[in-house]
């Protein structure tokens, strides 16, 4: 089945890529009918692409973006890029994850997801971590090995931290050294603690075309 070319899904990087198709895979989503992922290298990259992207020939895009450090600063870029187009964000993003309105009938219906739950600081890798099992003590155990670390010898950058967590746990595995989508696939992860149900929601509320009368 070949991907819809107007519904577009906006991701910083081919992990993000893998994890949105490995969950989608889990809750049943036909996401290739649903959507197109495009990866843009960077978040420099996809703001990039959203500042001219609603003028292309979409119904419908959607971006995920990290937060990154800052979530009102990331917050306010986005709200920046999107003006430009005619789009008003709101003064916080959904906690359910944010839909904008086509201001008009010639540009696309939008939505942005701020990992991990559009509230917090955080990234990818801190969504997935919240998805781990009850009472597994390897995540406990894989993020004090990382703050373990001398800082004389830490050689990612302090923002990364879950980023070196959640790869040290992986490491752990039955399967040292899965990656990200496939520890959904092979069950490390549980996609239906939270926020993941909020983010299928948001996949589905935006994609899912709306029913012809």
């Amino acid at each position: 089945m070949s991907e819809p070319h107007d519904r577009i899904l906006l991701v910083e990087g081919r992990d993000d890529a893998e994890v949105v198709k490995q969950f989608c895979n889990h809750h049943g989503i036909d996401n290739r009918r649903l959507f197109r992922i495009e990866v843009k290298n960077g978040i420099e990259a996809l703001l990039d692409d959203l500042r001219v992207r609603p003028q292309t020939h979409v119904r419908v895009l959607g971006a995920i973006v990290d937060a990154d450090t800052d979530p009102e600063l990331r917050w306010r870029q986005l709200g920046d890029v999107m003006r430009r187009s005619g789009y008003e964000l709101p003064q916080r993003p959904s906690p359910s994850g944010t839909y904008l309105p086509a201001p008009n009938v010639f540009l696309p219906r939008i939505g942005l997801w701020m990992m991990p739950d559009n509230r917090v600081e955080g990234m990818l890798e801190d969504f997935l971590l919240r998805l781990t099992h009850d009472g597994d003590r390897l995540v406990t155990r894989a993020g004090k090995t990382v703050d373990d670390i001398p800082a004389e010898d830490r050689r990612f950058n302090p923002v990364h931290r879950s980023k070196a967590t959640m790869y040290t746990w992986l490491a752990w595995q039955a399967d040292p050294g899965t990656p990200l989508g496939q520890a959904i696939t092979k069950r490390y992860l549980d996609p239906s603690r939270d926020p993941a149900p909020a983010f299928r929601d948001w996949l589905l509320a935006l994609f899912t075309p709306a029913p012809t009368p």
